[in-house]
């Protein structure tokens, strides 16, 4: 299950595509909690990374799971998912790719923290750099 929250401007046709990507990365890995992803601004992500981490930057994607690896009961919402649609807009034009294939890579990058992943040393970043990859793969499949 997937729900896709604009709290900013949406691009034509991009909630669409997050939406397929998402569900078939949910799919493959055997998701049935409610996974929620919300396009937002750079201040409320900002605001957010400040009251929950006491960080007070800017950020692209924020995720509040709401299961712990090894848990055996696993909840009817998996998590929730924060992206800066400005934040995403800038790094897509610094990466020379589209502002779709950027909420992509961040939305996947998220799922995988719901997962119950981190990325604390460079060897842990192999889940995110394999969903990434899937992500990219799905998004280029659809027409």
């Amino acid at each position: 299950m997937l729900e896709i929250i604009a709290e900013v401007k949406t691009p034509k046709g991009l909630r669409p595509k997050l939406r397929r990507v998402m569900q078939r990365l949910c799919q493959e890995h055997q998701v049935s909690s409610l996974v929620c992803v919300v396009l937002s601004s750079n201040a409320r992500l900002q605001a957010m990374k400040k009251e929950f981490w006491n960080e007070d930057a800017p950020t692209d994607v924020l995720t509040f799971p709401q299961w712990e690896p090894g848990d055996p009961f696993m909840p009817p919402v998996l998590g929730d998912i924060y992206i800066s649609l400005e934040m995403a807009a800038s790094q897509a034009s610094e990466h020379n790719h589209s502002l779709e294939q950027e909420v992509i890579v961040l939305a996947s990058h998220g799922l995988t923290h719901l997962l119950g992943f981190d990325h604390q040393r460079k060897k842990d970043w192999k889940p995110f750099l394999e969903m990434e990859r899937k992500a990219l793969q799905a998004l280029a499949a659809i027409p």
